[in-house]
């Protein structure tokens, strides 16, 4: 994208804090409420579409589709919620590593960014317990992670989202989603626990002043839920982001191998969790064709012909 454009983007969105509300699966809720906006709102039809696996997901059976009555609506998904959930603050920034070989941007370019972040309650216990000297301890620099700059405050990121989007083609791909915090934090668990092991109450950490059992506490216990939803839930803020704020209805999203070259990552594998296995449990359909825009891109193209037997996924929405 187009620097410019970027800026753009950024400038017309709300200003006031954004809440991000999930629980796991909420995204089959998701994805099934713009089904009905498509006139596909019967559980008979919807069986026998490529999204029937919505279906199947436990809170959906046991809490939708009980009340559905065989037909599902809006309204109907709206009033269901659960007495548990987590609450995030939703960012948008750029990345800005216009060369492709660091940026690893699938064309030349700028990418916008959204940050699924912590709520306070979370950051409150985070820094009671691991006690940090200051942010980003769990984040690494220059990673796109939400900054205070001229915001009246400061939330810690748990993933975030690069996305690249053409208006003309009416396509948005999301070149990537990622989080430090899950990795650096099984890191901080590993190394805590060592330390107890030692009987030691010195960590190694440059900046984390939390006793060792507080520190344990804190990743096992405080950190888990997040560690079983955050893909989840950073594809799903990034899909309703796209489509209702940004306006983009074609998602297409990168497969492990074709995302790898076309990206310029050769140092490490892209984990197959998050570029196969997530992808295909929101529906996408894997495709050999490339995003319009990126295939009218000459840089890309002359890339894209040693690209053996390339794979996309696609989601229309």
């Amino acid at each position: 994208m187009k620097l410019q454009l970027v800026n753009e983007i950024i400038d017309c969105m709300p200003k006031e804090r954004t809440i991000f509300r999930y629980f796991k699966d909420r995204y089959a809720l998701m994805l099934l409420e713009y089904l009905t906006e498509k006139q596909l709102n019967c559980v008979s039809d919807i069986k026998k579409s490529k999204f029937s696996g919505l279906l199947d997901k436990p809170f959906v059976k046991d809490n939708l589709i009980k009340l559905s009555g065989g037909k599902v609506s809006k309204e109907l998904i709206d009033n269901i919620w659960p007495t548990t959930f987590h609450d995030f603050v939703l960012t948008v920034s750029k990345w800005d590593y216009e060369d492709t070989s660091w940026g690893q941007t699938s064309r030349k370019g700028f990418n916008l960014v959204l940050q699924l972040n912590f709520s306070n309650k979370h950051d409150a216990f985070y820094k009671k317990l691991v006690k940090p000297g200051s942010d980003k301890v769990l984040n690494y620099w220059g990673h796109p992670v939400f900054e205070q700059k001229d915001t009246e405050y400061l939330r810690e990121t748990l993933a975030w989202a690069r996305i690249d989007i053409d208006f003309v083609t009416n396509e948005a791909l999301i070149e990537e989603i990622q989080s430090d915090w899950v990795r650096e934090g099984a890191d901080l668990l590993r190394d805590a626990e060592r330390a107890k092991i030692r009987k030691s109450n010195e960590l190694g950490w440059w900046n984390v002043e939390g006793k060792v059992d507080d520190i344990i506490h804190y990743c096992k216990d405080i950190m888990q839920p997040y560690k079983e939803i955050w893909s989840e839930a950073m594809l799903a803020a990034t899909i309703d982001f796209i489509r209702n704020e940004i306006g983009i209805t074609n998602i297409h999203y990168h497969s492990a191998k074709t995302g790898a070259k076309v990206k310029r990552i050769s140092d490490t594998k892209p984990p197959v969790s998050l570029y196969e296995k997530l992808p295909k449990r929101f529906c996408f359909k894997k495709t050999s064709e490339a995003p319009e825009f990126l295939q009218s891109d000459k840089g890309l193209r002359r890339l894209y012909k040693k690209v053996p037997d390339p794979k996309w996924f696609k989601l229309a929405v």
